[in-house]
């Protein structure tokens, strides 16, 4: 027969193991977690390198050397950061709209 000490010494033992079985499970979850998040924030990230390949291409600057076009968008990024030039910008981004409109009705069209 057992002693009620001896019992309650199991008893913890067997606590304490099914709290590390716990932790164990619960780190597993969360790297798998993990995981996924960086899977679709990777996806994310080169769904919109894609699609800015494809503004490249719609602009019609896709044969244009790098270092052109990198020095391109350095001067946008500077015009985009000078609130004087939000005149600039507002036009840029009504051309832009209008031609995205016209290549989704064409696209839709085929």
């Amino acid at each position: 027969m057992t002693s009620q000490a001896e019992n309650a010494k199991i008893r913890r033992l067997a606590a304490l193991e099914s709290a590390r079985r716990a932790k164990e499970t619960l780190i597993s979850i969360r790297k798998k977690q993990n995981r996924k998040k960086k899977l679709a924030e990777s996806k994310n990230r080169n769904h919109k390198r894609f699609m800015l390949g494809s503004l490249i291409e719609m602009a019609g600057i896709l044969e244009i050397d790098e270092d052109t076009l990198l020095g391109g968008l350095m001067a946008l990024a500077k015009t985009l950061n000078d609130p004087a030039k939000s005149a600039t910008t507002a036009l840029w981004k009504q051309h832009g709209a209008a031609m995205l409109v016209q290549h989704e009705a064409t696209r839709l069209k085929k």
